[in-house]
């Protein structure tokens, strides 16, 4: 298994319908592939923790690379985990956070998750926790 991270900028063509549509699509392909994770949206920034087998994670990744919804991609961590580090999460479905309660929800996760002493997701929460102190 393995979970990647990336953050990307909006395109400049891209509207709150499109984005409504993206999060639709994206939660029920998720789930149909077995990937947990979560996507962030903050300030036109995309910030996107993915987990899941090997194969589908790069295939997703490498589809989200030529995808025009965004630019400036940027990998920030691709790493191997023994598990998926959000299957308590959201009942192991994946998450979109665009509200202050999902951030609020997120965020006791993570604490929950430092307490049972969980070393693989360190860096996600870090990574992540650092996105949003930079895009309140």
């Amino acid at each position: 298994m393995k979970a990647i991270c990336y953050i990307s900028n909006f395109s400049d063509s891209l509207r709150k319908n499109d984005i409504d549509d993206l999060i639709q699509f994206v939660n029920l392909r998720n789930k149909e592939q077995g990937i947990t994770g979560v996507l962030l949206i903050r300030n036109k920034y995309f910030f996107q923790i993915l987990e899941g087998e090997d194969e589908q994670i790069d295939i997703l990744y490498s589809k989200i690379e030529k995808d025009t919804r965004h630019k400036s991609l940027v990998k920030i961590l691709d790493t191997k985990i023994e598990g998926h580090i959000f299957n308590a999460y959201n009942s192991g479905e994946f998450e979109t956070i665009d509200s202050y309660s999902d951030i609020k929800k997120l965020m006791t996760y993570f604490s929950w998750i430092k307490n049972a002493d969980y070393l693989e997701a360190d860096e996600l929460i870090l990574l992540t926790t650092n996105f949003l102190k930079y895009n309140p």
